[in-house]
């Protein structure tokens, strides 16, 4: 190992490949036993060798992409990727709604739960919406509000950008509208499989 300001990095010598391998082998150890990340342990591990932290977190990338891309291929063949995330956004209380979820069994299916009374904030408010992109990290464009009260889903969703389909089914608004001119798409009744079909082909 040679080592200078702000700028130090192994040698190719045998030596310090057999530290590399035995550093390698002990970060798998590490990160299997613990479930922490592989950088967790080499970064801090490579500037203790002598790289410098620039070069470590390099090769720290280097070592963990290949494999979490591997990883993520070998799942998502497997069916154990979640590519679509699903919120409920509800103004409905909480004490009723959580209770209901458990009840149907869609608790385990939904990704979050988000409910006005526990947020302190209605729909239609603009910031709900923003709210529920951070806690799935999407972006508006990246998603669809299904709602079956104009006002309170689908245009409370346009405030954040969001496109919005609407559903007009008997527990809608008395004065809502059969289709909603806000509504990139409008169904009569909770029409899913209308729905599905729109997705997947829009």
């Amino acid at each position: 190992m040679e080592s200078r300001a702000g700028e130090t990095a192994l040698d190719g010598s045998a030596r310090s490949i057999i530290v590399l391998i035995v550093v390698g082998m002990l970060v798998g150890v590490l990160s299997g036993t613990f479930g922490i990340g592989g950088g967790t342990v080499i970064v801090p591990a490579l500037v203790w060798l002598g790289l410098s932290q620039r070069h470590a977190a390099a090769t720290s990338m280097l070592a963990i992409v290949p494999t979490s891309i591997s990883g993520v291929i070998s799942y998502a063949h497997n069916g154990n990727v979640d590519w679509v995330a699903a919120a409920l956004l509800s103004n409905a209380q909480s004490c009723y709604a959580r209770a209901e979820l458990e009840m149907t069994g869609l608790a385990g299916v939904l990704d979050d739960v988000i409910i006005s009374s526990e947020e302190k904030i209605r729909k239609p408010a603009r910031d709900l919406y923003m709210l529920a992109l951070d806690r799935e990290f999407v972006t508006a464009k990246h998603a669809l509000m299904v709602g079956n009260d104009e006002q309170n889903d689908i245009v409370g969703a346009r405030t954040a950008g969001i496109d919005g389909v609407y559903f007009r089914t008997e527990i809608s608004p008395a004065d809502d509208p059969e289709t909603s001119s806000y509504a990139v798409r409008s169904f009569t009744g909770a029409d899913y499989e209308g729905l599905l079909d729109y997705v997947l082909n829009a």
